[in-house]
């Protein structure tokens, strides 16, 4: 495959790609996993386990670092609190160390522009999210929940394995 990510003609194809990565983590990690139809949610993945489920944006970065971290680029303005508002985490993947960061979106909204990811820095801000898997398997409403009043929990209806149909 040669050099991880230079295949790709544009950021969006390297967008797509990266959600494919997503996808096959999760599921090497048991969670099941949802794709929307179309582009118009904020959020690009479903992550669901036990019932609850929470939605993903996910983010790439495979520029080569600069004062050592990876920037992972995060919109900003009214798109950035509009998206942090409709999404539960952030999944940012650093493409040439196949790293991924499972970042709360409270923890991003308190950030200002890129997130900037040092995975061999010990003290850094998000060492805490590095291939925090384990976040997607809480329950909601635990420590790492953005304070909304009346948000209620999604749950996903899960079909039983013996009724029927294609599999």
């Amino acid at each position: 495959m040669g050099q991880r990510g230079n295949q790709f003609r544009n950021a969006k194809e390297r967008g797509e790609w990266a959600e494919v990565r997503f996808l096959s983590r999760a599921m090497e990690q048991r969670f099941r996993v949802a794709k929307l139809w179309g582009e118009s949610a904020p959020y690009d993945l479903l992550v669901e386990q036990q019932g609850v489920a929470h939605r993903v944006q996910v983010k790439s970065t495979m520029r080569q670092p600069k004062g050592g971290a990876y920037p992972c680029h995060v919109p900003a303005g009214k798109r950035r609190v509009h998206m942090l508002e409709e999404i539960d985490f952030v999944a940012a993947y650093i493409i040439p160390l196949d790293l991924w960061y499972i970042i709360p979106a409270g923890v991003v909204a308190k950030r200002k522009g890129s997130i900037w990811l040092a995975p061999w820095r010990r003290s850094s801000k998000y060492e805490r999210y590095l291939e925090a898997w384990h976040l997607l398997r809480r329950w909601r409403g635990e420590t790492y929940r953005r304070k909304e009043a009346g948000r209620e929990l999604v749950r996903l209806a899960v079909a039983s394995k013996g009724a029927g149909g294609c599999a």
